[in-house]
């Protein structure tokens, strides 16, 4: 079976090494040689789609932002998985969010805009709210958060959406996954903690979530979707609201390939591929640091010898700020020594200043 990955970033990567032992050849297509790209069985440039596509059995993808005709063509050929709907919503935040409510799920007041000065406006509306470009923007990146006294700052004019800033109590999330027959499977939620619109470190499994069970089915089956989804929640006062969901493998879910029966991205290519999803069970507590912005090289002896670590770098050509080299998986007996191990990662790796690399 050969299995074709749009993006060559780090999802592939992972995707990539953890099903090596399985019968399976991956192919990967990019604009650029990320790291899947040194260990996939063939590279393609975006410019030989069609050669790509026709050599896959399936197609996925590891990133939202793909170029149409890749899309377009892969599903023409009914090697597309998770589905082109899927994918297209989440190029632009404002389909998203209509798609969204037009299913009745939970979710955020909001705003639609096509100029800076508009987004401001109607933020102020709310009080306090989150500007978000439509397109492109990830970890962070295009989003502005008002306040009652924010002043008026020029930013450049796109579409944007405007949301109702929810004063929650904490983020959470959750990974599915549901196969070609219907079947539908859940990973145990996770508390995330985030910092400047990026994951700093998360830990499973989180109260609160039959709620978050529910709207992840509801979803998928809204999709009529095949692979692993993962989903952002706010939690105020136990009630759940979605803050986006993503097609694909998720930073949230990198602590299923130490702390779980299986992995997210062994969930993810059995999906795709035509085979059944399995259910997951989760071993122990457990949770994730991410790496941003750094290097680990001086790091790993201390990050060992907390003991239940371990260390995945992702082999990227750069390291730079607010960039996710790698990340520290962490498990324990309890959620509180999972929490304790992730306080003595952060302090090694980033001090007093994580601040310098986000």
């Amino acid at each position: 079976m050969k299995i074709g990955i749009i993006g060559s970033g780090q999802l592939g990567y992972m995707m990539i090494n953890t099903m090596r032992r399985y019968p399976i050849e991956f192919y990967v297509i990019d604009d650029n040689r990320g790291p899947s790209s040194e260990i996939a069985d063939k590279f393609f440039d975006v410019s030989e789609y069609k050669e790509f596509v026709d050599a896959c059995d399936y197609v996925t993808y590891e990133f939202e932002h793909i170029s149409s005709e890749i899309l377009n063509y892969a599903d023409e050929q009914g090697k597309l998985r998770p589905s082109r709907k899927a994918v297209e919503l989440k190029k632009d935040r404002s389909l998203e969010k209509k798609f969204l409510k037009d299913h009745n799920f939970p979710i955020a007041d909001y705003k639609y805009a096509e100029t800076y000065r508009d987004a401001f406006n109607m933020a102020k509306s709310f009080q306090k709210a989150v500007i978000k470009s439509c397109m492109g923007g990830y970890d962070g990146k295009n989003q502005y958060y008002i306040n009652p006294d924010t002043e008026y700052e020029s930013h450049p004019d796109m579409p944007y959406v405007i949301e109702k800033f929810i004063d929650y109590d904490y983020e959470a999330s959750i990974i599915a996954v549901r196969d070609e027959k219907g079947k539908f499977f859940n990973f145990e939620p996770s508390f995330n903690y985030n910092q400047n619109g990026i994951l700093i470190y998360n830990i499973s499994p989180v109260k609160n979530t039959l709620e978050m069970i529910d709207i992840a089915k509801r979803l998928m089956e809204s999709l009529d979707y095949i692979g692993v989804m993962g989903i952002e929640y706010y939690v105020k006062d136990g009630n759940v609201t979605i803050n986006e969901y993503a097609p694909r493998v998720h930073n949230t879910g990198h602590h299923t390939l130490t702390g779980s029966s299986i992995s997210q991205f062994e969930e993810h290519i059995l999906a795709v591929s035509g085979m059944d999803a399995v259910r997951p069970d989760l071993f122990v507590p457990s949770g994730i640091v991410n790496i941003i912005g750094t290097g680990i090289e001086r790091h790993i002896p201390k990050i060992l010898e907390l003991g239940k670590t371990n260390i995945y770098w992702y082999h990227k050509n750069e390291v730079r700020r607010k960039r996710k080299m790698g990340h520290v998986n962490v498990y324990g007996d309890t959620y509180e020594e999972v929490e304790e191990k992730i306080k003595g990662i952060m302090e090694i790796i980033y001090g007093d200043s994580l601040e310098k690399f986000i």
